[in-house]
């Protein structure tokens, strides 16, 4: 017997290259919505039998088909009902000891009740982690390739009345082709990390509605409308204004906009002192209802302007991880304890890094008056003489813009963190500059730049990637990985574009706890001396727009492995992994308060 397959189409099989079948909703908060979240049945499956057989075709009778035997001699090699639980949204290498640094593919299943009264029906996902695949009925629906944006099925015609059973492949493996790669300082967990709603809609409805207001001062926005071509209208109730559209192109967009003249009696959200406009989206019967913030947000030099007010961005990053367990974060609960905890700091700016993050942060963001930078995964290893893998950052890049359109607080899209200069990557980068761009114009790009050791105090800036971005992010970690203490003070940053620079990541590692001299590695007082020298640095740039230092709290890393120490955390937090505070937090929080 010839067991031999094709090797494109089994590698296709086991890891997709792009997404199939998915539609990307926004406003989904906004909508009628039935939840899927609560305790789900998984079979692990690291060998991923259950979709592949052993000729290297599609397993007729795999997991996805949720088979039950069908006499006493029907071979069925596994069982939904008997296996074991995991809670969705969540990752699963925290909710079993045995699964924490597990990667490969864990099959997951719930069942729900059809026979709701609608016109259209999706399976909406807030995010899978990395690629997953859904069965309705064993029906397959589509595959979605990136472990961060929100992706959708539509379901219409699969969910009548009675049981039906929803079985989701989802696949963590590092991949050389996949965005993350092969390494990260972070850990790619595994599972159905965000909601799973049924989403409800008319039949015409709009897909996208957004609002927001450029640098000039006017409001622009547009919709898709999905269905019978029809018009589309926006109301700010408070404020007394409707928009009305042209009828939609072949695509089924539309354009809105006001001009700069009409907009000039809106009042601004601003940063510390959020206003929010409630706007209502129309089109035929579906109406969509949300809160949006109006600001301008712009350049002039290296200055970042926001509502023509010069802007110094007092800043934090943070990961997507729980405020205790060193869990995946989610839901609103945990963005109101992880931004709560960065107001606390004082800061009016949140890195939110790697990745995207879940909606309930941007909207939490929104609500406290914090600016807010979002990011695209590209990381270390990024295979960037792919186009597989280009068009997948393109596709993620989709997600990330389109999902945040209208929120107030989101003022920087970054394309990338710590990549090495290089031809292919620099065209692979400004190939998603110009995406994001395509989808946003209102908003600041921008990339975080590896700057490395160097003994002169005078660093220039030069990569070539600084031309195609608005601000010149630049991660540095002097005192820590390189140079000395005593001179970070008198060191300089400037760049070759005449931009804002923002410090993206700076800081050092302790323990919680551990006290010692400010000479002693890991213990509390030498990392806060070192921000001491890192504020006395930034007291005397001229160029300097923010900082963002790395990072809120302690979060999950197989890179950090140093017993009693690190124990797979990275411990530059300003708060332990449970939420504990280092002596660094008062003295950013100090900075803060002093430059407020």
């Amino acid at each position: 017997m010839d067991l031999g397959a094709d090797p494109a189409a089994l590698q296709e099989l086991l890891i997709p290259s792009a997404s199939e079948h998915t539609v990307l909703l926004t406003n989904v908060l906004c909508r009628e919505r039935r939840s899927l979240n609560g305790p789900w049945k998984a079979i692990i499956d690291p060998y991923d039998t259950g979709y592949v057989n052993i000729l290297g075709a599609v397993n007729r009778r795999g997991f996805h088909r949720d088979h039950k035997p069908r006499s006493p001699s029907d071979r069925v090699e596994y069982d939904f009902d008997t296996s074991m639980e995991l809670t969705v949204p969540g990752d699963w290498n925290t909710q079993d000891p045995s699964l924490l640094y597990y990667e490969g593919t864990v099959w997951l299943r719930t069942t729900f009740e059809g026979g709701i009264e609608f016109d259209r029906s999706f399976l909406n996902f807030g995010a899978a982690n990395h690629t997953a695949r859904a069965f309705l009925d064993g029906v397959h629906l589509g595959t979605h390739v990136g472990g961060f944006g929100q992706f959708a099925f539509e379901v219409t015609d699969l969910v009548g009345p009675g049981e039906h059973s929803l079985v989701v492949q989802v696949n963590n493996r590092r991949e050389a082709t996949r965005i993350p790669a092969m390494r990260s300082d972070w850990w790619n967990f595994g599972g159905i990390t965000r909601s799973v709603d049924l989403v409800s809609v008319p039949g015409t409805f709009l897909r996208d509605a957004w609002v927001t207001m450029a640098p000039d001062g006017s409001l622009v926005g547009g919709a898709t409308v999905d269905g019978t071509p029809a018009h589309v209208t926006l109301e700010l109730p408070d404020l007394g204004v409707e928009l009305a559209t042209t009828e939609p192109n072949g695509e089924g967009q539309v354009d809105l906009s006001l001009s700069a003249a009409a907009a000039a009696t809106i009042e601004r959200w601003n940063p510390g002192r959020p206003l929010l406009h409630q706007v209502r989206w129309t089109c035929g019967s579906d109406v969509i209802t949300d809160e949006v913030g109006f600001r301008t947000v712009r350049t002039e030099g290296t200055q970042i302007l926001v509502n023509d007010e010069p802007t110094f961005l007092r800043g934090i990053s943070l990961h997507a991880e729980g405020p205790t367990g060193g869990r995946r974060a989610r839901g609103a609960d945990d963005a109101e304890t992880l931004l709560g905890w960065a107001i606390e700091l004082g800061a009016n700016f949140v890195r939110l890094a790697h990745y995207q993050h879940d909606e309930f942060m941007v909207k939490e963001a929104d609500r406290r008056g914090l600016l807010v930078w979002t990011e695209l995964p590209v990381y270390w290893g990024i295979a960037f003489d792919d186009e597989a893998v280009l068009a997948n950052g393109l596709a993620q890049a989709d997600e990330l813009v389109i999902r945040d359109r209208s929120r107030a607080s989101v003022v920087l899209l970054s394309v990338a963190n710590e990549t090495l200069p290089g031809d292919d990557r620099l065209r692979f980068l400004t190939g998603l500059v110009d995406r994001v761009r395509s989808l946003d114009a209102t908003r600041l790009t921008t990339a975080a730049l590896l700057t490395l050791p160097s003994a002169d105090p005078e660093v220039h800036v030069t990569d070539e990637l600084g031309a195609a971005i608005d601000v010149v992010a630049i991660n540095q970690y002097l005192g820590w990985y390189y140079g000395e203490r005593d001179t970070i003070a008198e060191t300089r940053f400037t760049t070759a574009f005449g931009k804002p620079i923002i410090f993206s990541e700076l800081g050092a590692g302790a323990k919680h706890g551990q006290h010692g001299t400010a000479d002693e590695i890991w213990t509390e007082e030498f990392q806060a001396a070192v921000y001491e020298a890192q504020i006395a640095m930034v007291r005397g740039q001229n160029e300097c727009a923010g900082l963002s230092p790395w990072i809120l709290k302690d979060f999950r890393t197989p890179l950090r492995v140093l017993p009693g120490v690190q124990d797979g955390y990275n411990r530059k937090g300003l708060v332990s992994e449970e939420g504990e505070p280092k002596l660094a937090f008062s003295i950013l929080r100090d900075f803060y308060r002093e430059i407020s």
